[in-house]
């Protein structure tokens, strides 16, 4: 999905602190005080996708030139954080050849290394960083330095929470320059397979250094240990402190392995396979719920973000269910922190957020729709809430995805409104007579991702927008509800949302399998009416 221009609503945390809602009573986070107004609607920036071939320049001693293909869409622009390099056309759009010049090396014993870095001028996001290296200057090259030692230490973690912990680590008596320090840490012991870099504290040879780690799951343990990096002529070495474990606290969520109450889920046929969740019937379906660790609801309890039924066949999302209400949105801004889930198994998830096969990354959840807090933005960037998405006329600029998205943000009221945005891999023809057919692509460094055929919002939500009534405790008449189901073509650039795409929520459970809003008994499935929802 594109992502949205963020416009800094300053009322959020007022509106959460008086929120009043006509979605779920007391236990529905989504409510805020009727008398205030919605905010204005909000647009995705255009996400372009960057690429360098190569991705690092090595030179010599003596210098010289090299150049490397910029692969954008973009219109960007660049700097570097080097004086030493120099390279051309600092601005441009579209694809470029880059010549990048560097002197000789003055300094006879240590390597020097640059960061040219793109990214999108004006409107949207994207950014690209190519590495520039070069060898020590012209004269004899040092030897091995003196040996080097330095005495490491890791502390306990410390301010333990739902989804952060803070690392703290010292070091004493180093032999060498100090030329990085930080943690690396994991979900096991034997496996630290991630890297949290802290600024060097200085030119001693001693000083302690911490960091937050974020992003975290609930009720979870990790690994993590200090490390240091010395430096002596052309000699590096790393030397650790020792492995120490956190667990994070647990949120006030739903116990796991339970089908929630929430009103936008579908039905969870929910069995436990070691410590995921999996459909009983259907084991290669996975689901996990992600609890916001820093917002609280009206009731006091910490408000829920989105759940998510992933598929290990597919490797993407079959859908992702959650409430829209404007206590979600704020001015935290994204962070782009792309990562695997850590409560589906990393195995079936993308490896990276590399794209393909004509699509880029897709929000299913779109993180202009979750700026209340950094922590709750975090969690919308992970791979199971991502779906590849055509990029030239699908999840674009004006693209059809694009167009109805925004659209759905309108009927944002001040009722909650529920939401599901689904996926569908089989060979689909949409109302528009636009045709999909099956196709698996290479997308997040996997080569066997599924490339949905359909995608589809399916949306619940009181008629007034302002009743004041939990929808549970609504009549079918006094609820509206409807299916939205595009599909995944290139075609559909421009198509504004209409009837033609509707259809009822009973029958796209025909088409899906999935049975909807399980836990509103009320809610009209079968039929709805376009005006309803002003088409």
């Amino acid at each position: 999905m594109i992502f949205k221009h963020l416009i800094h609503w300053v009322a959020a945390a007022a509106l959460v602190a008086a929120a009043v809602s006509c979605g779920e009573a007391k236990a529905d986070p989504v409510e805020e005080d009727p008398v205030k107004p919605d905010p204005p609607v909000v647009v995705d920036p255009v996400e372009y996708e960057f690429s360098a071939d190569p991705v690092s320049l090595q030179f010599p001693a003596e210098g010289g030139e090299a150049t490397f293909e910029l692969r954008t869409e973009a219109v960007w622009t660049s700097r570097c954080d080097a004086e030493w390099v120099t390279y051309g056309h600092k601005s441009g759009q579209g694809d470029d050849t880059i010549i990048v010049s560097v002197p000789v090396n003055p300094d006879t014993q240590y390597a020097r290394r640059a960061t040219i870095v793109f990214e999108v001028d004006g409107e949207g996001t994207g950014s690209l960083e190519v590495e520039i290296r070069q060898e020590p200057g012209s004269g004899e090259t040092p030897g091995p330095g003196p040996e080097m030692s330095v005495r490491v230490t890791t502390q306990q973690a410390s301010d333990v929470k739902i989804s952060s912990a803070r690392l703290g680590g010292f070091y004493s008596e180093a032999t060498a320059d100090v030329r990085e320090v930080g943690f690396e840490w994991g979900m096991s012991a034997s496996t630290l397979d991630e890297t949290l870099q802290v600024q060097v504290p200085g030119t001693d040879d001693n000083g302690s250094f911490s960091a937050t780690l974020d992003g975290l799951s609930e009720k979870k343990t990790y690994y993590f240990r200090a490390y240091v990096i010395l430096q002596s002529g052309n000699d590096i070495k790393t030397f650790y402190g020792s492995v120490l474990s956190f667990t994070t606290s647990a949120s006030d969520g739903p116990a796991t392995g339970s089908q929630p109450g929430w009103f936008e889920l579908p039905a969870m046929d929910i069995a436990r396979e070691g410590e995921y969740m999996v459909g009983a019937t259907d084991n290669s379906l996975y689901y996990a719920w992600h609890i916001s660790p820093d917002v609280y609801g009206p009731g006091g309890k910490l408000a829920r973000n989105y759940t998510v039924c992933f598929s290990a066949e597919h490797h993407c999302p079959m859908w992702v269910a959650a409430p829209r209400h404007t206590m979600y949105t704020g001015s935290s801004g994204r962070n782009d922190s792309y990562r695997a889930d850590p409560d589906i198994p990393a195995d079936i998830q993308y490896s990276s957020k590399s794209t393909g096969g004509g699509c880029n990354k897709g929000h299913m959840l779109g993180s202009a729709e979750r700026t209340c807090s950094k922590e709750t933005n975090r969690q919308v960037f992970y791979y199971s809430n991502i779906a590849p998405q055509l990029s030239s006329g699908f999840n674009t600029g004006g693209g059809g995805w694009n167009l109805l998205e925004d659209y759905v943000d309108t009927q944002v009221c001040r009722d909650t409104l529920y939401e599901v945005v689904g996926c569908y891999f089989d060979k689909y023809t949409d109302g528009y007579g636009q045709t999909q057919t099956p196709s698996t692509i290479s997308f997040g460094s996997r080569n066997d991702v599924s490339m949905p055929t359909m995608f589809y919002y399916v949306l619940l939500r009181t008629r007034s927008g302002s009743s004041g009534k939990s929808v549970r405790d609504c009549s079918a008449s006094e609820l509206q509800c409807v299916a939205f189901v595009r599909a995944h073509v290139n075609t559909l650039k421009g198509q504004k949302p209409s009837a033609a795409e509707l259809m009822s929520v009973s029958d796209l459970e025909k088409i899906t399998g999935f049975t909807y809003f399980e836990n509103v008994p009320n809610a009209p499935k079968s039929t709805y009416n376009a005006s309803d929802w002003g088409l």
